[in-house]
């Protein structure tokens, strides 16, 4: 540096801009020589000295293109800028004689000498082109090496310069911004893959940072991988393509699921090869087909399950109906006895069924505002005595939380069901605890396993924390499935958890695993909260085993199962009523199509063949005269409603007894003398 630089360097423009641009061109120059490609932080740099809005490296023979070419370098503070620079840069009109850097419309123009490159600064700050046309001899000494890559001389000599060349020339307009692990690789005989480009995409989903990526072997990445990317290491090595689906390994242990594409490039490097790896992120999409598979699966499931349970009810109807009839005529204690043994086996299927349907149900038929820690401490008791004394048993709820609209019966249940399978979890020994809270849930479910997409509202949870051994990666997506368990076929039929999952479905919640490993696992539910209402008490029946209705009542009852049909009629008869019986639903329809006069009450199945259900045949018999309806079904399908509030009718559910059978007819207005038949 001659004196009269040193003269220029006390000047004020210099101490405006040089100080600051010197320390960053000293940066550069040392990446430069370690190869890095440095034209982007080049034009960074000279955008943050100049002030300008957006700078422009690029050779000027390419002005004559109508599109930016990718080899032109280009930084903007608005990315839109992008859209009409190039427009207003290449009607520049290259004066002749121009060589200095000079102002044109917007732009301060450097053209620099002795290089095929011009610097265009769009809306520099004040006194910039000044500090410019001062010092441009000696700024040019400093970025000259780094420019030559815009240069026509490097553009012929780029075979030698082939490691230099690759982001410039092949990526320089996608390949630094792309969301995408773009990785440049070379590969010589007998040697691994080794790594000498990785932009920052690979940096954000690998968790190396570039100084760790590049001179490593690719097998960074895949190395412990399945055959997939063994099948990627032999098409590196025979220089074939390369399109596959595989497990990248973090730095931080996690692991990331890669569509991958491998192109082999023409250049040859020295005695070896090129190749581009692209890989693209679909941990997530991979998580939510897994998630969109789940569901389908449990709703087929779901809609299978309820078939075979709605046969399986009716057929408990009949077993059960007539187990009751021959006990309620009868007179024989030891025949008494057999009865009450089958009868005890009815229940013993009629609570499977009942498993069974609260797994597969979409919608649910009694729902009510519950408040959660009211029904908590309510089972501690129950809880408690289901529990060995070497388990203990922890309630944490939360003060002053909203209610939830549930089956209060199922929610029991599942309570139940969790606490139980968390002290089997812990083979019975250990503390369980049971918590409660609120959140607000935006974007998608907390827990690990599958990602599912969450309502944004307040929820209302609840949490049956064990003690146990966790549960194992691969079985997180089966634990929910009917029939599937870990245990003993003698310890458990594997309806727990499923129940659970349905119950929580159809009460437009969720369910997720919170944490599972060594120290336990979290199963949390989920319910919308909704405001606190007025709960009204109970009401209570007397228990009747075979009452009489208090007035003449003539019934029509309609069941497509002839068996089923005969009990329902039985037991309208030993109750006082006339009954007229059908299995045909259509046939009903038209032989009431001009009203149903001196019918006083209709039962009907609620699922019938023939094209017509139990609703809409009630709803065609009601719509001139309201006649009292009890529905009952084994199985609620999809009769063309969507929601409790949308039935005007009392469903009773399959099979009942007796006592159940009375308490439905009682709710819609039937009457009986005080007193029992004996």
């Amino acid at each position: 540096m001659d004196s009269s630089v040193f003269k220029d360097l006390s000047q004020s423009e210099f101490m405006d801009f040089g100080p600051a641009l010197i320390a960053q061109l000293g940066k550069l120059q040392g990446q430069f020589i370690r190869g890095d490609d440095v034209l982007l932080p080049l034009c960074r740099v000279l955008a943050d000295s100049s002030g300008a809005e957006s700078v422009m490296i690029l050779s000027r023979r390419l002005l004559a293109c109508d599109e930016m070419p990718a080899d032109v370098t280009c930084w903007c503070r608005d990315s839109m800028r992008y859209i009409t620079l190039w427009r207003q840069v290449k009607d520049w009109p290259l004066l002749d004689g121009q060589r200095g850097a000079h102002l044109w419309q917007r732009f301060v123009v450097w053209p620099i000498e002795g290089l095929d490159v011009n610097i265009f600064f769009y809306r520099p700050v004040k006194g910039w082109l000044s500090f410019l046309t001062s010092y441009q001899t000696f700024i040019a000494d400093s970025i000259s090496g780094m420019l030559q890559q815009q240069s026509l001389d490097w553009q012929q000599s780029r075979n030698a310069q082939i490691i230099k060349s690759i982001d410039t020339q092949m990526y320089q307009s996608i390949v630094s911004n792309s969301e995408d692990m773009i990785v440049v690789a070379s590969r010589q005989k007998g040697m691994a893959p080794v790594i000498m480009y990785a932009n920052a995409a690979a940096t954000a989903i690998s968790q190396y940072p570039r100084s760790q990526l590049i001179g490593k072997s690719i097998e960074l990445f895949f190395g412990d991988q399945d055959d997939k990317a063994q099948e990627l290491l032999e098409a590196i090595e025979l220089r074939l393509e390369f399109t596959g689906e595989l497990v990248c390994s973090t730095a931080t242990g996690e692991k990331v699921i890669l569509h991958t594409h491998l192109i082999a490039l023409n250049e040859q490097y020295e005695d070896g090869s090129l190749f581009t790896l692209v890989g693209r992120d679909i941990t997530e999409q991979k998580l939510m087909q897994n998630t969109m598979a789940r569901t389908q699966k449990m709703q087929a499931m779901g809609q299978l399950v309820g078939g075979v349970a709605h046969d399986f009810n009716n057929i408990l109807g009949v077993l059960k109906g007539n187990l009751e009839l021959m006990e309620l005529k009868g007179k024989d204690d030891t025949i008494a006895r057999y009865l009450a043994t089958a009868l005890k086996a009815c229940q013993r299927g009629t609570d499977l069924t009942r498993r069974l349907l609260q797994f597969s149900r979409q919608e649910q038929f009694s729902a009510q505002p519950v408040q959660v820690n009211e029904v908590l401490l309510g089972l501690e008791e129950l809880l408690e005595k289901s529990l060995t004394t070497q388990v203990s048993l922890n309630i944490l709820p939360q003060a002053s939380m909203r209610d939830i609209c549930v089956d209060r019966g199922d929610l029991e249940d599942a309570l139940i069901n969790l606490v139980l399978n968390a002290k089997d979890a812990m083979h019975g020994e250990g503390q369980i605890t049971i918590a409660t809270g609120e959140q607000y849930l935006s974007g998608y479910l907390p827990g690990v396993g599958n990602t599912v997409s969450t309502d944004n509202r307040d929820y209302v949870w609840v949490s049956v924390i064990d003690q146990g051994g966790g549960i194992a990666d691969h079985l997180l997506d089966k634990i929910f499935e009917p029939f599937f368990t870990t245990k003993d076929k003698s310890k458990g039929t594997g309806l727990g958890l499923s129940m659970v999952y349905g119950f929580v479905k159809r009460s437009n919640g969720y369910m997720s695993i919170m944490h599972t490993g060594a120290e336990g696992t979290e199963i949390r539910l989920w319910f919308p909260a909704i405001k606190p209402v007025e709960r009204q008490s109970e009401r209570h029946h007397r228990p009747l085993e075979y009452p009489k209705v208090a007035r003449p009542i003539r019934v029509l009852i309609v069941d497509d199962e002839p068996d089923l049909l005969e009990v329902l009629c039985d037991h309208c008869q030993m109750m006082g009523m006339e009954v007229l019986a059908y299995t045909d639903p259509l046939l009903v329809r038209e032989q009431f199509s001009g009203g149903i006069e001196n019918i006083d009450l209709i039962i009907s199945d609620l699922l019938m063949p023939g094209g017509i259900n139990g609703y809409e045949l009630v709803t065609d018999l009601n719509r001139h005269t309201a006649i009292p309806v009890l529905l009952i079904s084994g199985y609620v399908g999809d009769v063309g409603i969507s929601s409790r509030e949308d039935l005007p009718f009392k469903v009773l559910q399959k099979p009942f007894d007796i006592s159940a059978f009375v308490r439905g007819l009682e709710e819609i207005g039937i009457e009986f003398l005080q007193g029992e038949l004996r």
